[in-house]
């Protein structure tokens, strides 16, 4: 809980999120280890999913990005439009808030429309330590 507070109190927000609760689907991927691996996830976003804690802990979020989760870090997107790809790189890389639609894929290999958002976090100092991403299906 405490990360939503870090996230609706963050100075110069540049995405507007509107009214955030425990109800919504977000992972938290740790930005200073290797690949940005997610290190929490709500219950909500393994409804949207499908997939368990057990398989998402410790993989990063690419892996919703083609049918079957099989995506690795520098391969051609099939699925996903390649600018979409390097704006959440860039985001990361320079610690940005970014907000847009990527085709997601479920556990079931069935697509939804991802309506992402990445709002890096402090934590423990001024540096940058975590990132936080909402999604919201757009076809529900």
């Amino acid at each position: 809980m405490s990360i939503l507070f870090r996230v609706m109190g963050r100075s110069s927000p540049k995405v507007e999120l509107g009214p955030i609760d425990c109800s919504v689907a977000l992972v938290l991927c740790d930005l200073a280890q290797p690949d940005c691996p997610i290190v929490y996830t709500s219950e909500a976003f393994t409804f949207l999913t499908g997939y368990s804690n057990a398989e998402i802990l410790g993989r990063n979020c690419r892996f919703l990005q083609a049918p079957g989760g099989k995506v690795s870090r520098s391969s051609p997107r099939k699925y996903v439009d390649d600018r979409m790809v390097k704006q959440m790189r860039k985001a990361v890389e320079k610690n940005d808030e970014v907000q847009l639609e990527v085709q997601n894929f479920r556990k079931d290999g069935s697509p939804f429309m991802n309506i992402l958002t990445m709002i890096p976090v402090t934590w423990d100092s001024e540096d940058y330590r975590y990132s936080v991403g909402f999604q919201v299906s757009r076809d529900e």
